[in-house]
């Protein structure tokens, strides 16, 4: 494989992430924006938010997100690499 032929794999990769990255932000956009005091109402029904709960979930949103940005969408950029090549 030459070096051109490199670079426009990985220029690809790249492309694929970001759009992987753009839909995801965008459902999650609209997930929040769709009912915010449904949503508040939901996690303190089911976690019962007190002193130490809010931040405990502001936390693991926090590092799902980490772990999406990190791990999913690089997989997901991979995979659709892949499988074009096919």
């Amino acid at each position: 494989m030459t070096d051109k032929e490199k670079m426009t794999e990985i220029r690809n990769l790249f492309y694929k992430m970001t759009l992987i990255g753009f839909v995801i932000l965008f459902i999650g956009l609209i997930f929040c924006a769709a009912g915010p005091k449904f949503l508040a109402w939901w996690s303190s029904f089911l976690f019962g938010t007190g002193d130490i709960a809010v931040p405990l979930l502001i936390l693991f949103g926090l590092l799902k997100t980490l772990v999406i940005t990190l791990f999913l969408i690089p997989a997901l950029a991979l995979h659709w690499q892949c499988k074009c090549k096919k």
